[in-house]
C-alpha cells in the first residue's frame, strides 16, 4: 500500500511537469521574431530538435511553431527553405534550452537579406558639367567623357529584388537639357524591368 502510494504521487508530481521527471506539461510556445527581409512567401523554419516546421507567411512580424516545449528542451531553429529573392537569413537565440527567460525574454529572431541587382542608366548627347540623376535617396553627379557626347554608363545603387526603381533627373547640365526615358519599373531577378536612357541636347527653356 505504501509503494503505491508513492508511485501515485510520482506519477501526480510528473503531470504537473517537474522537469526532474524528465518530462514536462509542454506549456511553452517557441515563438519567433522576423525582423525583416520576408517580402515574399516561401521561408520555412523548422526547429531541428524536433522536427516541427513553420512556414513564414510574406510581410508576417512573428511566427509560433506548433509544438509546444517542455522546461528543458533542447530547441535548434534553422532555416528549411528560403524564399526566392532572399540570398541568406541569419538566426539570433535560435539554439537554446527551453525555459521562461529563453522563451519569452531572449526571443529567437530571424532577418533574411533580399537580393540585390545593378542598376545602369545609359546618357546619350552630354557634353556639359552639372547633370545629376537621383532614385530615391541615391544621388550620382554625371560627368561628360568628351565634347562628342559619348555615351556615359552611370552605375546607381543596387536595387532589392522585386522592389520599385524610379530614376529622374534631378540638375539639368549648365547648357543642355536632359530628358529620360524607362526610368521607373521593378528590378527582377534577371534584370531591371526597363531599361533607363537619358538623351542630352540642347539647351529649351
Amino acid at each position: 500500500m505504501k509503494s503505491s502510494t508513492l508511485y501515485a504521487g510520482a506519477a501526480l508530481a510528473c503531470a504537473l511537469g517537474l522537469s526532474a521527471c524528465g518530462g514536462g506539461s509542454g506549456d511553452l510556445p517557441l515563438t519567433v521574431t522576423i525582423a525583416g527581409g520576408v517580402t515574399k512567401d516561401g521561408l520555412v523554419l523548422v526547429n531541428k530538435s524536433n522536427g516541427d516546421e513553420k512556414a513564414v507567411p510574406a510581410g508576417t512580424a512573428s511566427v509560433q511553431f506548433s509544438k509546444f516545449l517542455s522546461t528543458d528542451d533542447e530547441f535548434n531553429i534553422d532555416t528549411k527553405s528560403l524564399p526566392s529573392n532572399v540570398s541568406g537569413c541569419t538566426i539570433t537565440n535560435g539554439k537554446a534550452r527551453a525555459n521562461y527567460y529563453t522563451v519569452y525574454t531572449v526571443v529567437p529572431t530571424v532577418f533574411c537579406t533580399i537580393k540585390t541587382h545593378p542598376l545602369s542608366v545609359a546618357v546619350n548627347g552630354l557634353t556639359g558639367a552639372g547633370l545629376v540623376l537621383v532614385n530615391g535617396s541615391d544621388r550620382k553627379p554625371v560627368t561628360a567623357v568628351d565634347t562628342n557626347g559619348a555615351q556615359v554608363n552611370v552605375a546607381m545603387a543596387e536595387i532589392p529584388e522585386d522592389g520599385p526603381y524610379g530614376v529622374t533627373v534631378l540638375t539639368q547640365p549648365d547648357t543642355q537639357t536632359c530628358t529620360i526615358n524607362g526610368g521607373s519599373g521593378t528590378m527582377t531577378a534577371t534584370g531591371p524591368s526597363t531599361t533607363p536612357v537619358v538623351a542630352c541636347g540642347p539647351k529649351t527653356q
